[in-house]
C-alpha cells in the first residue's frame, strides 16, 4: 500500500513538473538591463532547452527552491552590474552558465550551440 501510494504522489510530482514546464516561456531574451548595449540581447529557447534537452530547472535557475505557484526570479535579481562578494556579475553569469554547459557538450562530442563566437547568440540587427 505504501509503494503505491509513493508511486502515485510521485506521478502527480512528474505531471505538475512537467505541466509547469511546459507552460514556460517558449523564448526568453536575455538581456543586461546595467550597460549600454554592447551586443544585441540573446533569444534563448527556453522550451528547446526545457522540454526538448531535458534541462533541469536548478541548471539555470540555482537559487529556485521550486515550490508550487513559485517563479524562478531574473537572473538580475541576485547578479549584479558587477560581481558582488561571491556572486559573479551579471554578464559573466550568463557567459559562464551559458558557454560552460555548450563547451561541456562539446567535449562529449554531442550537438551544440554556440560557444565561442560573440554574433552567434548576440546576432546582428
Amino acid at each position: 500500500m505504501k509503494k503505491a501510494v509513493m508511486w502515485g504522489v510521485a506521478a502527480l510530482l512528474g505531471i505538475f513538473i512537467g505541466v509547469a514546464i511546459a507552460q514556460g516561456p517558449d523564448v526568453v531574451v536575455i538581456d543586461n538591463k546595467y550597460t549600454a548595449k554592447k551586443k544585441e540581447p540573446v533569444p534563448l529557447t527556453h522550451k528547446k532547452h526545457a522540454v526538448d534537452y531535458k534541462i533541469g530547472c536548478k541548471e539555470c535557475h540555482h537559487e529556485w527552491d521550486q515550490k508550487p505557484g513559485t517563479q524562478p526570479k531574473k537572473c538580475s535579481a541576485c547578479h549584479k552590474e558587477q560581481a558582488q562578494g561571491k556572486i559573479v556579475g551579471l554578464m559573466q553569469a550568463y557567459h559562464k552558465n551559458c558557454m560552460d554547459c555548450h563547451k561541456d557538450l562539446q567535449k562529449q562530442g554531442k550537438p551544440t550551440g554556440p560557444t565561442t563566437k560573440c554574433n552567434d547568440c548576440h546576432k546582428k540587427s
